[in-house]
């Protein structure tokens, strides 16, 4: 019972934060998803948009609501560079941050692979 509890635990912890994007209508969305039991006062999160080469990076601040679960941000897809971006997000009362990242490619029909 103990083992169980333990990875329950663990599970919890490495899964309460998460960023997930996805392409629709030539626009990147960028979901981050918290633990709603976690947000009971708001929380403050920084989006970091981090380019290939750093010429398109971007930092926005949103406010997610008491008992919320997720904010997004999005990019146009159209006039993003090619290459790999990262996206991180930051808890701005905790410092901790969780990330993703995905190949922008122009050349190929995918245009967008995680």
């Amino acid at each position: 019972m103990k083992i169980f509890i333990f990875i329950f635990l663990i599970f919890t912890v490495v899964y309460s934060q998460e960023v997930k994007c996805t392409i629709e209508y030539e626009r990147i969305y960028c979901k981050y998803f918290i633990d709603r039991s976690d947000n009971e006062n708001g929380k403050r999160v920084l989006f970091h948009w981090h380019s290939p080469s750093g010429k398109d990076d971007r930092k926005r601040v949103f406010e997610i609501p008491p008992y919320y679960g997720s904010v997004y941000d999005y990019r146009y897809l159209p006039g993003r560079e090619n290459g790999k971006w990262i996206v991180e997000v930051k808890d701005l009362d905790t410092n901790e941050s969780a990330e993703t990242s995905f190949i922008v490619n122009s050349e190929n029909e995918e245009f967008f692979e995680e």
